[in-house]
């Protein structure tokens, strides 16, 4: 019984001591976490750096398509710019060609003349082509009670009358078929004068005397 008990507490004794080779497995595997540990740390440190270096790349990648994009809105508003410029210098040359050229009309009912109201020789050749206009007035047109204006333009030149055309027609081809026959035939009748005018007349058609 005392060897038994004796013996009992030997192997006590024994399983409460810790093997040599337990501690240091023991002491291995925690050096091997912290090594794991730290190199997870470096691994960590090394993504942060990769991912921080792509957004560097990726901002500077954006602020380079910035710049482009400004760079071509640049260029579009010049080209813009020079086209209404352009446009404007073109509007500008078509004035100043208007002016050099003969004068235009101002209105259908006009002598283009600056002086055309006070100038007694267009008076003139006016009361010429109306009168004879009203006295050629279509016999067919007054018995169909046909009635109307016809504007002719006619330049006046080495006192005949070169062209003679309609401005604004009456609506009836016989009434401005008379006016153009009726400017013809006045040509013949005109006394000789050395211009050359260019002047609007209104031929009116009435069937009242």
């Amino acid at each position: 019984m005392l060897y038994f008990i004796f013996n009992k507490a030997k192997i006590t004794d024994f399983s409460q001591k810790k093997s040599p080779i337990i501690v240091s497995l023991s002491l291995y595997a925690n050096e091997v976490e912290e090594k794991v540990e730290e190199k997870v740390e470096e691994i960590k440190e090394e993504i942060k750096e990769e991912i921080k270096e792509e957004i560097k790349e990726e901002k500077v990648s954006i602020n380079k398509e910035k710049k482009v994009k400004k760079q071509h809105k640049k260029i579009k508003k010049h080209k813009e710019h020079n086209k209404i410029q352009k446009n404007k210098e073109l509007k500008e040359q078509k004035k100043v060609e208007q002016k050099t050229k003969e004068p235009s009309l101002n209105s259908q009912e006009q002598i283009l003349s600056k002086d055309a109201k006070e100038d007694e020789f267009i008076a003139y050749l006016n009361k010429v082509i109306i009168t004879n206009a009203k006295k050629n007035y279509p016999k067919e047109a007054r018995r169909k009670r046909i009635k109307g204006k016809v504007i002719l333009e006619i330049l006046y030149k080495n006192a005949e009358f070169k062209e003679i055309k309609i401005l604004k027609s009456s609506g009836y081809d016989i009434l401005d078929n008379a006016a153009l026959s009726s400017a013809k035939q006045a040509s013949n009748k005109l006394r000789k004068e050395n211009r050359s005018i260019r002047l609007v007349v209104p031929i009116t058609y009435s069937l009242n005397k």
